[in-house]
This record gives structure tokens, sequence and C-alpha cells, in this order.
């Protein structure tokens, strides 16, 4: 009688050594987040122009491409909803705050399946301001700030997990010539694919 069980081993654990290798060899890695940015200094409770946001929905997408055992380039897209009532808005009205951000990742240690890392760079976004009163509603300029990454990158073969902080700071120019000052800290849950 044929016995295909012992082939079929076999071919599992020989496809999930060729994955394994695969991985430490990939040259990119796609991340996924999903958290809650919080508003902080006074973008939470000044009365400047936007300010007085609320805590909200936030999600991200990027690329990480390993240069080295500890530093890696991370070019990402990110958006954040804060809550804004208290700023003036509307009920239920938000901000929108939309980015990109490029960043160096340097990996405080290597060789573990457990990698803590920190992550700096520089991030461009608009915000969206529909809610609040003229003169200031509508969609910013591009304003420039900087990002600071905390992290544990948690891999597999084929599959990461990184929970993660970030502290954020931005200026958007707002459409009635006011300054808004976006300061929030971000706690994140990512997961990352290898290809």
């Amino acid at each position: 009688m044929h016995r295909p069980l012992p082939h079929l081993v076999a071919l599992i654990a020989a496809a999930a050594i060729a994955g394994s290798a695969a991985a430490q060899d990939t040259p990119l890695l796609l991340d996924v987040t999903g958290g809650v940015g919080i508003p902080v200094s006074s973008f939470a409770d000044g009365d400047g122009p936007g300010e007085g946001a609320e805590p909200g929905v936030a999600f991200g997408v990027g690329f990480t491409l390993p240069r080295s055992d500890r530093f890696a380039l991370y070019l990402g897209f990110d958006q954040q909803r804060f809550g804004c009532e208290a700023a003036g808005c509307a009920e239920g009205g938000t901000f929108v705050a939309t980015g990109f951000d490029l960043a160096l990742r340097f990996a405080l240690l290597t060789g573990h399946q457990a990698i803590p890392w920190i992550r700096v760079g520089g991030i461009a976004t608009r915000v969206e301001t529909r809610d609040l009163p003229e003169p200031d509603r509508g969609v910013s300029d591009l304003g420039w700030g900087g990002e600071a990454a905390f992290g544990v990158y948690v891999g597999w073969s084929w599959i990461a997990i990184h929970p993660m902080v970030t502290y954020s700071t931005v200026d958007a120019r707002l459409t009635g010539g006011s300054t808004m000052g976006l300061r929030y800290v971000t706690p994140y849950l990512g997961i990352s694919f290898p290809f």
C-alpha cells in the first residue's frame, strides 16, 4: 500500500526551510499598522486654531528595506483621525491628517526572534479641517515635521508583528493663514510580510 504521508511531511518541511531562508534574505518588508492617535501638548488642550483635538483612529502602510543587520530604510503612508469638537468643530467633526514619512530604523539587538528598534525620520502631512469654522476650514498646505518611534519586531519565516509607539510633530498652515501645531503619540500594532 502506498503511504503518501511521509512524502507530504517531507515536502512541508522542505517548504518551511526554504521559506525561512528566503525570509532571512528578503530585501523588502510590507508593514501594515493600526492604532490610536492621542493628541498631546497644546494640540490636546490649547486654545489656538485647531487646538483641543481628541484621540482617534490611526492606520498606516509602509515598506522597510533592510540595508544591514542593524539599519533599514522606511517609507510609509499614514492617516490619523482626531476628534475636534473641543477645537470648535461641529458635533462629531474630525481632523484628518494624511501624510508620508521617510525614516531610518536602527535595531538595538540582532540575531534574536524579538528585536527592539528605534526609528527617526521626517514626515510631510496635509490636514483636512472641513469641520472647523471659517476661515480655517478646508485642506492645509503641506506641513513638515519629524517623528520618533520605538518598537519590537517579533518575526517568523512568513510574518512578523511589531507593537510600537510613535511621537510625531508637524506644523501645517491652515487655509485662513493660521498654523496648526500637531503633536501626538500613537500606540500601534503592526504586521509585516516579507517578500
